[in-house]
């Protein structure tokens, strides 16, 4: 087969190249912004560029192919990874990069709910995605000689994306995706005509792209219109893709799947409070540290009826009333550090880790617990004059072997020239709060993989800050631990609070000998109240609704906990499931009003669609409608033809005078619009003997030797005349003609 010309395969390649292009533009279902796109862009254009370089230099596919693999390889690590290059080559400080950010991205990847942060090692691994869809594509349309075909990598690609991604721009994504692989596959199959029709094919092409465009459109927004209608489309998924974790027996922080929580339960009031005055409402505090999540350790139980621990020396009564809303769980909230407690029978204290429990049943709507506090109140000349040593435990300054070497050199590097325990808290709590951004359009981690990412991109939310700052403390030596709970929520009436899933936090604490723990904060926009003398930071916390944030939540969640018990109330294992259903199990209130308005609105654009639809569509359908009519007669089907032979003739510029025979105006065809001659003469000689003959066009329609009839030969002279008369008008002549010519 003879090779196709620079401007046929260019063509070509930029059509499958467009298909790519709506492919990596799903990923705005798993990023936030359009970021990606740009770096999605830059390996598409090499990945197709270099494989239509490679075809017009003639490069057998065996080399071909894993040229264009290298170039798409080096093209994806210059963009994330450029520092690590020398002499524009990558090395293996490029691969061990590559490593740990995989590596971070397989252990969110269970976890994971999107939208998450462009980088990170998801950045790589988008960029991968349609790397290998570009090559596989490219293979499929120029090497195999793919139509359709070429489009499965990307729809294989798009699909996943969409099955694990949330519903931004679901269905307009859809409809781009579904209209341009329309075209592209038209595209290909003119590219892949045999060389002795390629010339046709591509004036054929030229000649029908409106209607190409016009089919692709059409076909896209009735997919658009009907697949979200189909029975079933708003079913829940027979498996979940998004968000899933371990079992119980994986997952044992409060921390894990924090994200999660935050999408879902933005606006959910969880408790109130009724206090003295406002607080954080701590959970729990996390001491187990292991590399890859903080956890509550196996401790005994004590009965919640006695007194529960000796209130601080200096610290502030602090009574509170929790009255429980839509918490569920079995972690109790309130204000550090709790020293006396009322509620359920089955309520347990764990002094270790001061926390409240519930051992036999969840915490259930409309439940009381009163607690009483020893809220602290610290100076900082007494923390700078208290060592952070012994925490009475080994457990609070443990930390993993393989814990990266970042994490102390930075901590070291930030807190040089302290000379005190709280100097290093306070300096590092400074550091995090002007040199890092917020963010919730991260994944949840703590680990030694995401401590190092969030180390190195300096975004995050709190649960990063809380684990990263008490990770860093203990590399100084001082015990530290992360505690999870909720920030003081809105004052609804004169000293009580209503407490949202919006309102979940984590925070690190430290010990101080003789002191006891003490809360800093590292989360920018995050102060806790009361402690304003000692971190410098005000009372603050988010106080967006779901209509100023974009319905996202504030920070980092507690969720619905079980108590594993074991016999004779001995030590507990705290199992932290990774669903974060609704307790209350009702539905999220919803505005019927403005989804009747958008319903309705959308029912308008879907008649406009049809409206339109069916007026392009109408006049091809007229005329196969007449065509059909017509052909019960081979006398009316022959005198068809020759009138709308004749009416695309006067356009052309031909004297079709009623005056003349047949024969007279196809030899004036001949001088006027000699390109349809043949086939004008051959159609008036069949009218002329049709006219003529005692038995008319009788035997006409009989197939003869060839396969073909005299009627078939009619019809095909007729198309060409159209086609030609066609092809020489200019584009508004065209829908002119589109629209008016119903015969």
């Amino acid at each position: 087969m003879t090779r196709p010309s620079w401007a046929s395969d260019v063509g070509a390649t930029a059509a499958v190249a467009a298909f790519s292009l709506a492919v990596a533009a799903g990923y705005a279902r798993v990023f936030s912004g359009w970021d990606f796109l740009r770096d999605m862009i830059v390996v598409i254009v090499v990945g197709h560029g270099a494989g239509l370089l490679l075809r017009r230099r003639a490069i057998s596919s065996w080399i071909a192919v894993p040229l264009g693999a290298v170039a798409v390889v080096w093209t994806i690590a210059a963009l994330f990874y450029p520092d690590t290059f020398a002499w524009g080559l990558p090395t293996s400080a490029t691969w061990d990069l590559f490593q740990a950010e995989l590596t971070g991205v397989r252990e969110q990847f269970s976890t994971a709910v999107a939208p998450v942060v462009y980088g990170a090692g998801w950045d790589v691994l988008a960029a991968i995605g349609i790397g290998l869809a570009v090559l596989l594509a490219d293979v499929f349309a120029f090497r195999a000689m793919a139509r359709a075909e070429t489009l499965v990598p990307g729809g294989v690609l798009f699909v996943f994306v969409g099955a694990v991604g949330d519903d931004r721009l679901r269905i307009t994504l859809t409809i781009v995706l579904v209209g341009v692989g329309v075209a592209t596959t038209a595209v290909l199959r003119a590219y892949h005509q045999p060389s002795a029709q390629r010339s046709t094919s591509s004036v054929r092409l030229r000649r029908t792209w409106p209607a190409v465009i016009a089919t692709a459109l059409i076909v896209a927004i009735a997919a658009g219109f009907v697949g979200p209608r189909l029975p079933g489309a708003d079913a829940a998924p027979l498996y979940e893709t998004r968000g899933r974790g371990g079992g119980v027996t994986e997952v044992v922080s409060p921390l894990v799947d924090i994200r999660s929580r935050l999408t879902n339960r933005s606006d959910n009031e969880l408790f109130r409070v009724r206090a003295d005055f406002e607080s954080y409402w701590r959970s729990s505090a996390l001491p187990d540290f292991d590399g890859t999540t903080w956890r509550l350790p196996e401790r005994p139980l004590q009965s919640a009826d006695s007194t529960l621990a000796a209130p601080r020396t200096g610290a502030v009564e602090l009574r509170q009333q929790i009255e429980i809303v839509g918490l569920g769980g079995s972690l109790v909230p309130a204000a550090p550090d709790p020293f006396q407690a009322t509620g359920p029978d089955d309520l347990r204290w764990v002094a270790e880790t001061s926390t409240l429990v519930t051992v036999d049943d969840e915490l259930e709507t409309g439940d009381l617990i009163d607690v009483v506090s020893a809220s602290p109140r610290f100076e900082p000349a007494a923390l700078s004059a208290a060592t952070s040593v012994d925490a009475g435990d080994p457990i609070y300054t443990s930390l993993p072997d393989d814990l990266p070497d970042v994490v102390a050199d930075t901590a070291a590097e930030v807190t040089a020239g302290t000379t005190t325990a709280y100097d290093a808290a306070r300096t590092l709590q400074n550091w995090f709060q002007t040199e890092f951004d917020y963010s919730l359009d991260v994944q949840s981690g703590h680990g030694n993989n995401a401590i190092e990412t969030f180390l190195r991109d300096r975004i995050g939310y709190c649960e990063q800050f809380a684990g990263t700052f008490a990770a860093m403390m203990r590399t100084l030596g001082h015990p530290s631990r992360v505690a999870v709970g909720f920030t003081s929520g809105t004052e609804v009436m004169q000293g009580t609070y209503s407490v949202l899933g919006r309102n979940a936090h984590a925070w690190p604490e430290v010990w101080f000998d003789g002191l006891g723990w003490v809360a800093f904060e590292p989360t920018p926009g995050r102060g806790a109240p009361g402690a304003e003398n000692y971190t410098g930071l005000a009372a603050q916390q988010d106080t967006t609704t779901s209509e100023d944030a974009g319905d996202t939540g504030d920070d980092a969640g507690v969720p619905p906990t079980t108590i594993a018990r074991t016999p004779d109330d001995g030590p507990v294992d705290l199992n932290i499931p990774d669903e974060f259903a609704d307790p209350t199990g009702g539905d999220p209130t919803t505005d019927t009003t403005a989804t009747a308005d958008r319903s309705d609105t959308r029912g308008r654009w879907a008649l406009v669609v049809l409206l339109l639809g069916a007026v392009v569509a109408a006049p091809p359908l007229v005329r196969r409608l007449r065509d059909r009519s017509s052909r019960h007669s081979p006398e009316r089907q022959l005198a068809r033809l020759w009138s709308h032979s004749l009416t695309s003739l006067a356009e052309a510029g031909v004297p079709v005078a009623a005056s003349r025979t047949p024969l007279e105006i196809a030899a004036a065809t001949a001088d006027h619009f000699p390109i349809v001659a043949r086939p004008v003469s051959l159609l008036a000689d069949a009218v002329t003997t049709a006219t003529y003959r005692p038995e008319g066009a009788a035997g006409y329609e009989d197939v003869g030797t060839y396969g073909s009839s005299t009627m078939r030969n009619c019809r095909n002279w007729a198309k060409q005349i159209e086609r030609a008369v066609h092809d020489s008008a200019s584009l508004p002549d065209r829908v002119r003609r589109y629209f008016t010519d119903w015969g």
